[in-house]
């Protein structure tokens, strides 16, 4: 039961129609003044979960995002609520429903009412505009983790026909393990359906740059924007994040650092990386430097921890209780990966990059392959969970080699 305040009269009608409702089995209790429930029922699975308001986490012009906790349970949600009159909600709503990839939020549930629409997700503390306070020890290979994950993300999401349009630090929130999801889709557009924001003629460009410096050029001046829009909202995320680490006067310590933001930056939009690229970028190669070329020993097999090694030729095959894959040697492909050859023979990135004086870098791991149900991948194109499992597993793999084989060009390992 619950209690309920002394009502004034002259509010029974209002109080009266905004006060219980029952929809796809949730409850909402409204507050008088801002429509926003301060209790939600919900049911799954014939269990009822009854969350509590507790603050607000963030608000602007055009939504609220409230945090809610379970009152039974260890479990919190976050909640945003924007005006249904504004159409960003439906469309917002529209890309939760299709999207499902692990770097991106995935929607609990959503209702609307009186005029307002609701959309429950996870709750996560931090956000990557906060992760330099809360989270202590972040070093610049954790820098690299985060974006990797992120152009995973934005991989994904060009396989969608999606543009994300409002890439920015508060935009990304981050967990302890440092695995990041992109939030706030009420800016996205299809790449067929573009949605722009900034149209007025009259608007003061230079103002709007220092207000929304993460936003791409040609997205401020009202231009059409392409996936390379979200390319330069990345960069700008990371060369922002990497004064974390890096001083002014240390830049030149950091070469692969500053190529790959100047890259992402670049004022032409046929002048930026396309994501592939990006993500064959050697300022990651610390990575994957547990790889090193297997195929001159002898061939093994292994047992550790109830994972299983097959060394034969260039390929080692590893099975455990989460999933089986094999690595072939990057040292002896004949035959590369597509998007790997591209990267290997271009010779000029762009002819209106201002900073790609060579060719763009390219890792020099691009040619190890993995193998995983059958398929074959560059080890670049996984994301960071299975990367990370296989370089526990590969690490295991290199420490039987030390043990078991004594090979006379000795071991080269990649640092």
């Amino acid at each position: 039961m619950h209690k309920h305040p002394r009502i004034d009269i002259r509010m029974i009608p209002i109080y009266f129609t905004a006060f219980v409702f029952f929809i796809i089995n949730v409850k909402y209790i409204y507050s008088s003044a801002l429509y926003i429930p301060n209790e939600i029922e919900w049911e799954v699975d014939n269990r009822k979960q009854i969350y509590i308001k507790n603050k607000s986490i963030a608000s602007s012009s055009f939504a609220e995002v409230l945090l809610y906790e379970e009152i039974n349970e260890n479990i919190s949600i976050a909640i945003k609520a924007q005006r249904l009159e504004l159409h960003s909600y439906a469309r917002e709503l529209e890309f939760y429903e299709k999207l499902s990839d692990e770097n991106i939020i995935q929607k609990i549930f959503s209702f609307e009412q009186n005029g307002i629409g609701y959309i429950a997700f996870k709750y996560f503390p931090y956000t990557l505009l906060d992760i330099a306070d809360e989270i202590k020890n972040i070093t610049l290979i954790d820098l690299k983790i985060i974006h990797k994950q992120l152009l995973d993300a934005l991989l994904y999401l060009e396989g969608e026909g999606v543009i994300h349009n409002n890439l920015k630090h508060d935009n990304v929130v981050v967990d302890k393990d440092l695995n990041i999801k992109i939030i706030d889709f009420g800016m996205a557009c299809y790449i067929k359906d573009l949605y722009k924001v900034f149209k007025d003629e009259n608007l003061d460009i230079e103002k709007l740059k220092e207000e929304y410096p993460h936003c791409s050029p040609e997205r401020l001046i009202g231009a059409d924007q392409n996936f390379k829009t979200d390319i330069y909202s990345w960069g700008y995320m990371l060369k922002t994040s990497s004064k974390l680490f890096v001083s002014q006067n240390q830049e030149f310590l950091y070469p692969d650092l500053i190529d790959i933001y100047e890259h992402a930056l670049q004022v032409e939009v046929s002048a930026r990386p396309s994501v592939d690229e990006l993500i064959f970028h050697p300022f990651f190669d610390e990575i994957y430097n547990f790889l090193f070329c297997f195929n001159d020993y002898e061939d093994m097999k292994g047992n550790i921890n109830n994972t299983l090694f097959d060394k034969i030729g260039n390929k080692i095959l590893i099975r455990h209780s989460q999933f089986e894959f094999a690595i072939y040697c990057g040292c002896h492909n004949e035959k590369n990966d597509e998007t790997v050859t591209r990267l290997l023979t271009t010779k000029i990135h762009s002819e209106k990059c201002t900073v790609c004086k060579t060719g763009f870098k390219i890792s020099k791991y691009a040619k190890f392959k993995v193998e995983v149900s059958g398929q074959f991948f560059p080890i670049h194109i996984l994301k960071m969970k299975y990367i990370k499992l296989i370089r526990e597993d590969f690490l295991v793999f290199k420490s039987q080699i030390r043990l078991k084989s004594n090979p006379s060009i000795g071991l080269q390992e990649e640092s």
